[in-house]
């Protein structure tokens, strides 16, 4: 991570009286090899080799304002700019792929339908653009395209904060609304939701307890939604494991193993409908020095998705951060 010092330049952008503000320079390059990737994998790298740049910028004060300026080079192509944000001591600015504030700010149950996107880009993928703002331990979100006409389809409304140790939610976006609150309970905490989106109406509540060296989550809905989930340690080793009443059940384990290389293993099964389900996805990594890590990974993505921690096919990179 790089510093360096703007003159006045920057003091007009951040409307300070100091003298200096500060810069700083962080980011990420991957350099890898794919081989096997599917058609359908959404958003994978492609076969061959693949350079990979992540860029941000950020120019910040000590008045508590800062802007931060965020670009990406995939698979070779060039630097192009993706996000841009700028936050003040009571409101925040987010311009490009942001979390919708009706996702923000409400939280389903699992099995719920849920509110809005944490991947919203707009229309045709041209950008949106989500503003907060916080007082009283309490924020409130609009998130909308970056036209910011306020239609149904693309606008957004979150409110959020604690109250008396319950953590609450609220969301709307259309005709759409969801509520809900979080809190601590028989040892461990309790959610509720209420929901009503696309015309359908449904209410679920998550309990996780634990029990000595484990942790049980039980989630149900008012419409025979459920599933019930373990979380554990075991010789240095985390295991999860669950299941819902789809049948889909998934596993995962993350552990360090001879030699200091990192181990991650993670299997999603098929629904009893025969919908495909991610399959197998394998994870090997090595840390060469603070800044550098070397990974090798295979991911079946039999449901061709984009919501892996892997990329589709097998793969070996080494990444770099600074």
């Amino acid at each position: 991570m790089k510093h360096v010092l703007f003159t006045t330049t920057a003091l007009v952008v951040l409307g300070s009286t100091s003298a200096f503000a500060d810069v700083t320079w962080s980011g990420s390059a991957d350099l890898s090899y794919n081989d096997g990737n599917l058609d359908s994998a959404a958003g994978s790298l492609p076969d061959g080799v693949n350079l990979d740049v992540d860029l941000d910028v950020t120019l910040s004060n000590s008045g508590g304002y800062s802007a931060t300026m965020s670009g990406a080079m995939e698979s070779g192509n060039n630097l192009a700019a993706e996000d841009f944000s700028v936050t003040t001591p009571v409101v925040s600015i987010n311009v490009g792929e942001v979390v919708e504030a009706a996702n923000s700010a409400y939280s389903d149950v699992d099995g719920m339908e849920g509110l809005g996107s944490d991947e919203f880009t707009g229309i045709a993928e041209g950008g949106a653009v989500l503003v907060t703002a916080s007082a009283g331990g309490m924020t409130i979100g609009y998130s909308d395209d970056k036209a910011m006409e306020g239609d149904e389809l693309n606008a957004s409304f979150g409110l959020s904060g604690d109250l008396g140790g319950v953590a609450f939610g609220i969301g709307s976006k259309g005709d759409d609304w969801g509520i809900s609150a979080s809190g601590s309970a028989l040892g461990g905490t309790i959610a509720v939701a209420s929901e009503d989106v696309a015309g359908a109406a449904e209410t679920g509540v998550a309990v996780t307890v634990p029990l000595g060296d484990m942790s049980v989550t039980v989630s149900a809905t008012d419409d025979d939604d459920w599933s019930a989930g373990v979380s554990t340690s075991l010789a240095g080793a985390t295991i999860t494991a669950s299941i819902d009443d789809d049948e889909v059940s998934e596993f995962g384990l993350s552990t360090t193993i001879a030699g200091g290389f990192g181990l991650v293993v993670a299997f999603e099964s098929d629904d009893d409908a025969g919908a495909a389900g991610n399959g197998t996805q394998v994870g090997l990594t090595y840390t060469l020095s603070d800044s550098a890590t070397l990974t090798v990974s295979y991911n079946e993505d039999n449901d061709g998705d984009d919501d892996d921690d892997y990329d589709a096919g097998t793969s070996a990179s080494i990444g770099f951060t600074f």
